[in-house]
């Protein structure tokens, strides 16, 4: 099972997810690299943290290129259909005959086929590297060890398996899609020390500090989509966009709204209006996911509603498995613009306890306050017998601000996931330096 070094997350290393003003209030990255191919990655996963959210589907891929101690070249995988980050830094650098001797670090193995640019495992061979570190071998069965295998090939060393655990946690959702062929299904919630996900009294929004806020924004910008329940809708009329964390921003999540009773579409006119300010503002499509009959509410193509997308639950099974087959449709990844491969759920407490207890919860990230708010109404609760648990490993945990930041795996996805170096196919004694580093 992953487990990640102090200061990292799933969303990276955390300190850089907060804006200038709050960096000092995270974690701080542990001890010291234990080698220097470990400073230079840690390096190549900042770079793949710039380009947050950009390149969905793709993997958001960081490398950076050293020679004689310093950086000369460094770039992160572009839009959809853009430059893979190897291009990206080989092609920054005029003079290709200063790449000889030096050494590059990528976060994922490069790409052996063609897709929308040329194998990166080409432009890699061309440039007389004497060594290439790769942090994962990718799963995907286009490459699948197939760019190690060119490297070493070509006759550069080659080092797989550095930052391991870290680079699997950064690049989860795409992982995840690959190797189970199904959305990650990723659990965000904040609770105070005794259970409660909102207070009783409704008296204030927020549980969790600012730090613990601006980090959850930066994970909304790494999925593809946010899905809140029709209680949160009409609780707290949230926005469910990108906002506090550091920039730049380069995309919103498409929000999808889980309402099979019509709720949200049925709300007083004056909680309407306010709607359809916030959470049906234009900033990113919308989907709501109801019965056939509420689609044909006149609200739902009312104007300024022409980028929320009624999409019907499935008939004749539970609403919470029709959920799931909804959000793999490939016609709502057409109407909405990107394929859902990830999807963060943001509550309510309902929500939450239904995909638990229907095991639907492919990962959490869960923030605790150190406070007591001594409610009962807002609680998880699975609908199952008393002592059927519904069990998560943690795999990271670190302080943000005055909260305790806590994130999980379902053991079956942390299984899954460690058989990612059957795709390197490494000779014996390079298969014993990946264990030696993972």
């Amino acid at each position: 099972m992953i487990s990640l070094r102090r200061g990292f997350g799933g969303g990276g290393l955390l300190s850089r997810t907060l804006p200038s003003g709050l960096q000092h209030r995270a974690e701080p990255v542990g001890a010291p690299q234990r080698d220097e191919d470990e400073r230079w990655m840690q390096l190549a996963l900042e770079r793949a943290m710039s380009g947050n959210g950009r390149s969905n589907p793709n993997p958001t891929v960081g490398c950076v290129i050293v020679k004689d101690g310093r950086v000369i070249a460094e770039g992160a995988t572009e839009v959809h259909g853009g430059r893979h980050a190897e291009r990206v830094a080989i092609q920054s650098v005029a003079d290709r005959s200063v790449l000889r001797g030096a050494t590059i670090y990528v976060t994922l193995e490069p790409c052996s086929h063609t897709g929308r640019q040329p194998p990166c495992v080409e432009l890699v061979e061309s440039c007389g590297f004497a060594r290439c570190v790769v942090g994962l071998a990718d799963p995907n069965p286009l490459v699948a060890g197939g760019g190690l295998r060119r490297v070493r090939q070509a006759g550069v060393e080659l080092r797989l398996g550095v930052l391991r655990d870290e680079l699997i946690a950064w690049h989860l959702p795409f992982l995840f899609w690959q190797l189970a062929k199904r959305p990650l299904m990723a659990a965000k919630w904040a609770q105070t020390l005794d259970g409660q996900l909102a207070y009783d009294d409704g008296h204030t929004q927020w549980i969790s500090g600012e730090e613990s806020r601006a980090y959850a924004h930066w994970l909304r910008q790494k999925y593809d989509a946010i899905l809140v329940g029709a209680g949160t809708v009409l609780a707290d009329h949230p926005t469910l966009t990108v906002r506090s964390c550091r920039g730049p921003h380069h995309r919103q999540p498409v929000r999808v709204l889980f309402d099979p009773r019509g709720r949200i579409l049925s709300c007083p006119e004056a909680q309407w209006r306010v709607l359809l300010q916030r959470t049906f503002s234009p900033e990113t499509p919308t989907v709501l996911l109801t019965s056939n009959a509420v689609l044909e509410n006149a609200r739902l193509s009312a104007p300024g509603m022409e980028h929320v997308h009624g999409v019907p639950l499935p008939e004749g099974k539970s609403p919470i498995l029709g959920l799931y087959e909804a959000l793999s449709d490939p016609l709502v990844a057409e109407r909405v613009g990107r394929p859902l491969h990830s999807v963060l759920v943001e509550g309510g407490p309902r929500l939450l306890s239904a995909l638990a207890t229907a095991d639907l919860i492919d990962l959490a990230h869960v923030f605790t306050a150190p406070k007591i708010g001594g409610g009962q109404r807002h609680r998880l609760g699975l609908a199952t017998a008393q002592g059927t648990a519904f069990q998560l490993h943690p795999f990271a945990h670190a302080r943000l601000g005055d909260d305790l930041l806590t994130e999980y795996l379902r053991p079956d996805t942390g299984s899954l996931l460690e058989g990612l170096e059957s795709f390197a196919e490494l000779p014996e004694h390079q298969e014993s330096t990946v264990r030696a580093h993972a």
